[in-house]
């Protein structure tokens, strides 16, 4: 028998060894949205036993109670999405203003208000609207897009944000100058709390002019990532959309730029590519797009008027 057969029967032997060794180990929680499991790593055909931080993907059903178009009180599940639990009101708040259900975050008066604490499902989330907002159940069903995998989808949140009349984006140019994109994609990074401890997260963080890092926000789904983050910008009174950068961690969707145009940031930059649905909307409601950012590059696509280029050379 080889030293090689030999060594690789050993690896088997030990790998079932280790197999019994962790079905005694629990699963421990370290922190809101990460838990520890056991897990088996081989390297240079060697198996070791260690613990490994894994993020949490749990469902939250979201329930609406509102007064309809007619007056009447309703109580109605508006969706169930997957996300890592934490910071669940911010995701709730943001979501609800890129589908167009509230216009405003002071529109939410109540979360799980009328829920005794015993009785929490931590899963589930009721949100109390303003009495005033009387909502249409049939438009809301019908424009919310951004779980939508339907052919036209593109097509149909374009057309719907057009006749939600948002408000134009502000259109001064040259506040953002070019070496502050460059820093975006590290100092994101270093925000990534969740990111470093399990690598299994998207993130996104909102910018000033400056560069400086004022919200952040991750989770195993990166539509989420962005609610989150865009949650807490409503829920800032003390804080404005106009000349602020939104940086994400992976691809740029249709759907993340028609959240970033319902916020109101004129500037959407990311890692990643963007799809063309998402140059399409980015031009046709003149938002500054940017994808490939990273290793000091990027690509503009649309929306340079934005951006300070003069220390630019593009003689090469």
């Amino acid at each position: 028998m080889s030293m090689q057969t030999v060594e690789r029967a050993s690896s088997i032997i030990n790998l079932a060894s280790d197999e019994k060794r962790l079905a005694t180990i629990s699963p421990t929680s370290d922190s809101v949205g990460v838990v520890s499991c056991s897990r088996q790593q081989v390297q240079n055909n060697k198996v070791s036993l260690s613990i490994d931080s894994v993020i949490v993907e749990e469902p939250l059903q979201i329930r609406l109670l509102y007064t309809d178009i007619h007056g009447q009180e309703q109580d109605r599940i508006f969706l169930v999405t997957m996300r890592t639990p934490g910071e669940d009101v911010s995701l709730v708040t943001g979501l609800l203003l890129a589908e167009g259900v509230i216009e405003h975050a002071q529109q939410i008066v109540a979360i799980n208000e009328h829920i005794e604490d015993i009785e929490i499902n931590t899963n589930e989330i009721h949100v109390s609207l303003s009495s005033d907002l009387h909502l249409d159940w049939d438009r809301i069903k019908r424009d919310t897009t951004s779980f939508s995998s339907c052919g036209v989808c593109g097509k149909s949140s374009m057309q719907s944000l057009e006749l939600r009349n948002i408000a134009e984006l502000d259109t001064q140019p040259h506040w953002l100058a070019m070496p502050i994109i460059d820093t975006l994609s590290e100092r994101l990074y270093q925000s990534q709390n969740l990111f470093h401890q399990t690598g299994g997260v998207h993130g996104c963080a909102l910018f000033d002019n400056q560069g400086k890092l004022l919200l952040s926000a991750e989770d195993v789904g990166r539509h989420n990532a962005l609610d989150k983050l865009l949650g807490k910008l409503a829920c800032d009174s003390t804080m404005v959309a106009q000349q602020k950068i939104v940086f994400l961690s992976g691809r740029i969707s249709f759907e993340l730029v028609q959240k970033i145009l319902v916020a109101g940031i004129t500037v959407l930059a990311a890692v990643g590519a963007p799809s063309n649905l998402a140059i399409n909307m980015a031009k046709r409601f003149n938002l500054t797009l940017i994808g490939f950012s990273r290793d000091g590059r990027f690509n503009i696509y649309h929306g340079a008027f934005r951006l300070n280029l003069t220390a630019l050379d593009n003689r090469e």
